[in-house]
């Protein structure tokens, strides 16, 4: 064997063992805690549940002291939104505002041409919300700058929901909108009839949301084709809340209802004596929802019977939401509130100086609170 052949011979050799012989596995690295999910659009995400936050958190955390407070010049209907370190909300200021969650200071602001009371959603890179201009704006949230605007026949009261590559809002010309969200441009409409105020769900490839005429729409979210509908006694400006294969939402003749997707049918109604304008929080077996009248009310969210009431003595428009074994929520007494979410019993309320009609948001070791004192609260 030539010295050439037997190179050849020792090469295949080394490079068969090689094969053969078990590769070294290199040790398995950690994967690092998912950090908790942020606050990103009104009620947490788009199904609207109010109920975010892990239950790791520690509710004992929140004692009712206000760390920071971000000042606008009107008063604010807008709930905040919470993403990666900043606030979004908008104002009566006709701005949308982002601030650090730090300390509160004003990192940008974004000028439209009438009120914001649409709560903003933060996703797919972009920071949405409606303006009583009748225009519907998506930013950039690090910066503010404008990415596209779509305009609409009358004010955007709605809070925008962000999935599936789409953003779902009401008109108060009656038309519930779906635009790509990297466009802008319309995908479908749908003409709800009358105004449609409250924010939409959006889960399972469907849209939820309400009209002024008290119908409870589901629509495809892809192609906007109603699926089915349900009827209420009187308008319907919540948020409707998903979960569990169901669906609860609140209306102005007083009932708070269910209606169980499967079935595309309403399974049980509660009446609360009073107007609800207040988007229902889900969690943990219970529908919580104030009203009018000034009620926060707890039910069992499978049969509809009552658990707990408790008076605050002014109205509820406030949509609760919860931390631990807390929720929180506001009233046009000037009040926010933490309650103890088994038994209704008040923890700690904490004077404004304005009607709070937002919800607060939940975030690590705080909640954010807007209100009708043009402030923005960070309470720990």
């Amino acid at each position: 064997m030539n010295k050439i052949r037997i190179l050849i011979f020792t090469l295949l050799i080394t490079i068969i063992s090689a094969g053969s012989a078990p590769a070294a596995v290199a040790p398995e690295t950690p994967k690092a805690p998912k950090a908790p999910a942020d606050w990103s659009m009104f009620r947490g995400g788009p199904q609207r549940t109010g109920n975010l936050a892990p239950a790791t958190y520690d509710a004992g955390e929140i004692q009712g002291r206000t760390a920071w407070q971000t000042n606008t010049a009107d008063s604010i209907q807008s709930s905040p939104a919470l993403d990666n370190g900043r606030v979004y909300f908008g104002s009566n200021d006709g701005n949308l505002y982002a601030v650090r969650t730090s300390d509160g200071s004003i990192l940008w602001k974004f000028p439209t041409e009438n009120w914001v009371v649409s709560s903003p959603a933060v996703g797919d890179g972009l920071v949405v919300f409606g303006s009583y201009d009748s225009r519907v704006y998506a930013l950039d949230p690090q910066t503010g700058a404008l990415k596209w605007r779509f305009t609409t026949h009358n004010n955007v009261v709605s809070s925008p929901a962000i999935a599936g590559g789409k953003v779902f809002f009401g008109g108060i010309d009656g038309f519930v909108y779906a635009v790509d969200a990297k466009t802008g441009w319309q995908k479908w409409s749908y003409k709800a009839g009358r105004e449609v105020y409250g924010s939409p769900s959006v889960s399972g490839g469907v849209v939820y949301i309400g009209n002024h005429d008290g119908k409870l729409l589901a629509l495809d979210a892809a192609t906007g084709a109603l699926k089915w509908r349900a009827i209420a006694g009187g308008p319907i400006t919540t948020g409707p809340a998903v979960a569990d294969g169901h669906v609860y939402y609140g209306s102005w003749d007083g009932y708070l209802y269910c209606a169980r997707i499967k079935h595309e049918a309403v399974i049980w109604k509660y009446q609360s004596g009073g107007s609800i304008e207040s988007s229902p929080l889900v969690a943990n077996g219970k529908v919580y929802f104030g009203n009018l009248k000034g009620t926060m009310t707890a039910l069992d969210a499978k049969t509809g019977s009552p658990l707990w009431k408790t008076e605050t003595g002014q109205t509820i428009t406030s949509a609760p939401s919860i931390r631990g074994n807390r929720i929180y929520f506001g009233n046009n007494a000037n009040n926010i509130y933490a309650l103890d979410a088994n038994t209704g019993a008040v923890i700690w309320q904490q004077a404004t100086g304005g009607f709070v009609t937002t919800s607060p948001v939940v975030g690590k070791n705080e909640i954010y609170v807007t209100g009708m004192d043009s402030v923005l609260r960070c309470i720990r």
